[in-house]
């Protein structure tokens, strides 16, 4: 799925992912262990004929939107939010997202974005309602969904084994008038 307009927040621009956008940088984000440790592309090998495919398919899409996060200060890429699959009958969808670039980590950007998606989301969209879920031990994106105003909805039990270890599934919800 395609955008007509990038989202802009204070900070970051959010725009259709190309293909083009797709370099060894950013192969080197899917292929760090530290980025990748709470996504499931961690166990696929990741080149940028992969990934420039995905993106294709991804925009091809009617049900999903992948976005790259840009800094507007210095346009550069610091990582990706996807909103989808949609459901366009119940009106709701699911919103993932990774901050490749790690000197970015910490400061706030993932919240950003998700406030900048979940805007779009509900105001141009008309969904009703957001999902999302992560790794228990994943607290940064916690924090982040929960400073963007959604709400812990339920916790899947050793839904995921991580690094030898189960890991609960946190779910995340947001329905539309409930983000600040």
């Amino acid at each position: 799925m395609l955008m007509d307009a990038p989202i802009e927040t204070p900070r970051l621009i959010l725009r259709t992912l190309r293909s083009g956008d797709v370099g060894e940088k950013y192969i080197s984000w899917l292929s760090d262990p530290e980025v990748t440790r709470y996504l499931e592309i961690r166990f696929t090998v990741q080149t940028i004929q992969g990934a420039r495919e995905f993106i294709s398919a991804m925009n091809a899409s009617e049900d999903s939107l992948f976005l790259g996060m840009f800094l507007k200060s210095r346009a550069t890429h610091i990582g990706n939010i996807k909103l989808g699959p949609m459901d366009w009958h119940h009106r709701r969808g699911d919103i993932g997202l990774v901050i490749g670039d790690k000197v970015q980590w910490g400061k706030g950007y993932a919240t950003e974005a998700i406030r900048g998606v979940t805007d779009y989301a509900f105001g141009v969209l008309e969904l009703h309602k957001l999902s999302a879920g992560l790794y228990d031990a994943n607290e940064g994106s916690r924090r982040a969904f929960l400073k963007a105003g959604w709400f812990e909805e339920g916790r899947r039990r050793d839904h995921w084994l991580s690094e030898g270890k189960w890991q609960d599934d946190i779910q995340l919800g947001c329905i539309n008038g409930d983000a600040p």
